[in-house]
């Protein structure tokens, strides 16, 4: 009876100690292996030995299944401002794998260095790999097992297969004269294809796969043309329907090769015509039609002339659609770096005007100008309404008002009325900048041949950000004043 009760007192203490201690999951029993087993086995290999030795040795007995405590010195400063600064995009409607998606310039597949650069990785770390050196070390590999090496002898077999194949000579017909009568007279190419001859008859026989022409001589020594012997054409998609290399030698394409100076372009060909602007006191409309026009002819009515940057900033192209779409790339790339980067500072309208100018200036200076003339609308580093201009020579002037193409010449007059100066420009409404620029599309639409009358209008304020319509119709249009319009010469009534 005594041994009974110290054999439950001895259960009832573990039974506490456990409900005290942590509570351990199902656990497997130890698997007993045999000396037969053992030599069964296969051995295992290094990696798998020393990660399963790690394991053992740093393996609590009783597993602890709380969060552990952060790092001294975590997180890093750098990196909680960074995603503060996406969780701020995120707030007001930018989502950057949106603009990643629908970037243009990242579809192109060379744009890995610069995302690697993006991300801070140079070329060594896309081999980068967790194991130890002595298992896989991706560095001691040749120069020549690399892309770079690889290329390299690609192009150096490429460049001798060419100069063999200059070397060779294309073969050559050689026509014999038959004797009178002779028969059964055979005349063979290079290349083994046969003509045979009888009296005045010819046949042509096997291989017969060179595109010249075959003839003979007759028993009056007459040349006989009989047409021309097989072709063999190259199946390559990039090579489809030349002769093929390794039947008449390599194909010559050096006459499709320019030995030219290089030419740059003299004069725009599809064009964008006027973009106007004005200041009001809390911020900046904009506007420009949807036309392009090659020459004179209104080729592409669906052509958006206004660019958003961030959200405080609208660019108005004027001149070549072109370089359009190169700044516009340029400008994709730039607002892509401000993305990734964690300072928390944007750039405003200011800076990128500045940054603008001297994309212009530059080009200018390389004698290969892009033929635009920008409107840069928005707020600066004090949320102040800002409107700049910048043309093809990087010559930049700031005004109130501004327009470019023929709108500097029909609109300009008409916005003044509004917008007299800087003073002025407090006292002018958001309603009445955007009657004034909807009033001089009208006026351009009537009198400028280039224009059209779908257009984007943009406006810029601090409370609302940038505000873009597209594909906007003219209203209100009347032609009654075309009854008044006379020609020149003698007129009667």
């Amino acid at each position: 009876m005594k041994q009974m009760l110290m054999n439950y007192k001895s259960r009832t203490t573990n039974v506490a100690e456990l409900v005290q201690s942590p509570l351990v999951g199902p656990q497997a029993p130890p698997r007993q292996f045999s000396d037969g087993d053992v030599g069964n086995r296969s051995p295992l290999s290094p990696y798998t030995s020393n990660r399963l030795a790690v394991r053992n040795l740093t393996l609590p007995p009783i597993p602890n299944l709380d969060i552990p405590a952060s790092p001294p010195g975590s997180p890093p400063p750098g990196m909680t401002q960074k995603f503060d600064h996406f969780l701020q995009l995120k707030k007001q409607g930018i989502h950057f794998n949106e603009k990643l998606a629908g970037s243009s310039a990242l579809k192109n597949p060379m744009l890995l260095q610069k995302l690697m650069a993006s991300a801070g990785l140079d070329e060594g770390d896309q081999y980068g790999t967790a194991l130890t050196t002595d298992i896989w070390d991706p560095t001691a590999f040749p120069n020549w097992a690399y892309k770079e090496g690889l290329a390299k002898s690609q192009q150096q077999i490429a460049e001798k297969r060419e100069a063999e194949s200059r070397r060779t000579q294309r073969e050559r017909l050689d026509f014999v004269p038959a004797a009178e009568g002779a028969q059964g007279s055979t005349y063979t190419n290079g290349s083994g294809s046969k003509l045979e001859a009888t009296g005045s008859r010819a046949v042509l026989t096997k291989n017969l796969q060179h595109p010249w022409p075959c003839a003979y001589y007759d028993s009056n020594q007459n040349l006989r043309f009989l047409g021309y012997t097989a072709y063999e054409m190259n199946h390559l998609p990039q090579a489809w329907g030349r002769p093929r290399d390794d039947v008449y030698g390599a194909y010559d394409s050096s006459y499709l090769r320019s030995s030219g100076p290089k030419a740059y372009t003299s004069s725009p060909i599809v064009t964008g015509t006027s973009v106007l602007a004005v200041k009001f006191k809390d911020g900046v409309v904009i506007a420009a039609d949807n036309l392009a026009s090659y020459g004179s002819l209104a080729r592409f009515t669906d052509v958006k002339r206004l660019r958003t940057f961030n959200r405080r900033t609208v660019v108005g192209f004027g001149g070549d659609v072109s370089d359009m779409q190169y700044l516009d790339r340029l400008l994709l790339s730039l607002d892509i770096d401000e993305n990734y980067n964690s300072s928390g500072h944007d750039l405003n309208a200011r800076n990128l005007h500045t940054y603008l100018a001297k994309v212009m200036y530059k080009r200018r200076s390389d004698i290969n100008p892009l033929w635009n003339q920008l409107l840069v609308a928005g707020l600066d580093g004090e949320d102040e309404p800002f409107l700049s201009s910048v043309d093809l020579l990087g010559t930049t002037f700031t005004s109130p008002t501004l327009a470019t193409g023929f709108g500097a010449h029909l609109a300009q007059p008409l916005l003044r009325k509004v917008v007299d100066d800087e003073t002025n420009v407090k006292s002018v409404t958001r309603e009445q900048a955007v009657n004034a620029v909807k009033e001089c599309m009208k006026v351009l639409f009537y009198r400028d041949a280039r224009s059209l009358d779908k257009y984007s209008i943009a406006v810029v304020t601090k409370e609302a950000g940038v505000e873009l319509k597209e594909d906007e119709q003219l209203e209100g249009q009347s032609w009654a004043f075309a009854e008044m319009i006379k020609g020149y010469g003698t007129q009667t009534v």
